[in-house]
C-alpha cells in the first residue's frame, strides 16, 4: 500500500471529490491492486489447494486491469462488461467451475439446471461483480462484507472438514486486512487513506463468486446455494432493492444514484464509521444464519422464504420511503454554508 502511493499519483490514479463523491481531499486508488499483489504472493504457497488456480489468476488480472483502467479513464459501460464475461468465461470455460444445481429449494429434490447451467453461473458471476461494485461506496463497506463472507465460508470448510480451500481464504482474508488497515473509517487512517476502486470490487466480487460456486456443487458441498445467498445477503439486497427503486421511478435500472445503504444510513444520522460497523455486523448475523441455519439442517426451502422475506423487509426499509422517509432530502442551508465551508478549507490547504 505505501509502495503504491507514488506510483497513484504519477499516473493520476487518485480520487477527486465532485458528483456523487462527497469525500473530502484526493485519495489514491491502490486497494485492488495492492490486494491482486499480495493475494498473487501469499498464493505461491497455497496454489497447490486449487487445481484451476491458473485460471483464477488470469481472471482476477483481467478485472484488476479493466478496473485500473477503469478508475483512471472512465472506461463506458460496453467495455466495463466485456471484461468481466471474459473473467467470467475462464471461470465457466476454462476451470469448468459450474453452478449445476441450485439445491433442494423447493422441499424435495436438488433442482438441476441441465443446460442452463453455463449461461446461470455466467449470470451469477456478473451479478456478484456488479454487486460489490455498486456496494463499494464507503470507506470500510466493502472491504468488510468481504470480510465476514470469507470468515464464514472458511468456518464451513472447517466444520465440513474440507481444508482444501483454507489456504486460500486465508490468504486473501490477509488482503483484505492490510487493506482495511488503510480504508477503515477513523482518525488513524487520514492520512493514510485509500480506496480499493473498480479494481478492487470487482476482484473481490469474482473471488467470492468462485469460491460461493466451488464451494456449493460437488458430490460433498461445504454448504449449500441457498447459504450463500445469506452469506453475501446485503450487497444481493441492495443490487436488487437499487434496481427496483429505479424502474420504479421511470429510471434505468443501471442509472447511478445516491440512495444506496451506505448513502441512506448517512443521511440519518450514522458516520462512515458507524456505518462501516453497521455493515460488519449485518454481514455477519446474515451469513451466521445461512450458515449455522445449514448446519443445524434447516431445510433450504425454508431458508430461501426466509431470505426472500428478509429481502422485502429491506426494500421496504433502505429502499422506499415508506420507512425512513424521503430519498432524496433537501439539503438546508446549514447543511450548505457547511459543505461549502469545508471545501474551502480543503482548497486553501491544497494551495
Amino acid at each position: 500500500m505505501f509502495a503504491l502511493r507514488p506510483f497513484a499519483r504519477s499516473v493520476g490514479l487518485i480520487d477527486r471529490p465532485g458528483g456523487r463523491k462527497m469525500h473530502i481531499g484526493d485519495i489514491p486508488v491502490i486497494g485492488g491492486l495492492a490486494m491482486f499483489a499480495g493475494f498473487l504472493i501469499s498464493s505461491i504457497y497455497s496454489y497447490q489447494a486449487l487445481p484451476d488456480y491458473p485460471y483464477l489468476i488470469a481472471g482476477l488480472a483481467v478485472l484488476v486491469l479493466i478496473g485500473v483502467l477503469d478508475d483512471r479513464f472512465d472506461l463506458p459501460a460496453p467495455v466495463r462488461f466485456i471484461g468481466q464475461t471474459c473473467a467470467a468465461l475462464l471461470m465457466v470455460g476454462g476451470a469448468n467451475v459450474v453452478a449445476t444445481h441450485i439445491g433442494p429449494v423447493f422441499f424435495g429434490q436438488v433442482v438441476q439446471l441441465g443446460w442452463f447451467s453455463d449461461l446461470f453461473t455466467i449470470t451469477i458471476v456478473l451479478t456478484a461483480i456488479n454487486a460489490f461494485n455498486m456496494f463499494d461506496g464507503s470507506d470500510g463497506v466493502a472491504g468488510a462484507q468481504a470480510l465476514m463472507g470469507l470468515v464464514f465460508m472458511g468456518f464451513a470448510c472447517v466444520m465440513a472438514g474440507q481444508m482444501g480451500f483454507i489456504p486460500l481464504i486465508v490468504s486473501m482474508i490477509g488482503c483484505l486486512i492490510g487493506f482495511l488497515i488503510f480504508n477503515w473509517p477513523s482518525k488513524r487512517t487520514k492520512s493514510v487513506r485509500a480506496f480499493m476502486g473498480d479494481a478492487g470490487s470487482t476482484m473481490l466480487g469474482f473471488l467470492l463468486a468462485w469460491l460461493a460456486i466451488d464451494l456449493s456443487q460437488g458430490p460433498q458441498p461445504v454448504f449449500t446455494p441457498v447459504v450463500v445467498l445469506w452469506i453475501f445477503a446485503l450487497p444481493i439486497f441492495d443490487l436488487f432493492s437499487s434496481m427496483l427503486r429505479r424502474m420504479m421511478n421511470g429510471l434505468s435500472p443501471f442509472h447511478g444514484d445516491s440512495d444506496h445503504l451506505h448513502h441512506v444510513l448517512r443521511r440519518h444520522g450514522l458516520s462512515s464509521r458507524k456505518v462501516a460497523q453497521t455493515v460488519l455486523l449485518g454481514a455477519a448475523i446474515s451469513a451466521a444464519i445461512g450458515v449455522g441455519g445449514y448446519r443445524l439442517g434447516i431445510p433450504d426451502g425454508a431458508l430461501l422464504l426466509a431470505w426472500l422475506s428478509m429481502l422485502v423487509i429491506y426494500h421496504v426499509v433502505f429502499g422506499s420511503s415508506l420507512v425512513l422517509g424521503r430519498r432524496h432530502p433537501t439539503p438546508s442551508a446549514n447543511e450548505g454554508l457547511a459543505a461549502s465551508a469545508i471545501m474551502s478549507l480543503w482548497r486553501q490547504r491544497r494551495r
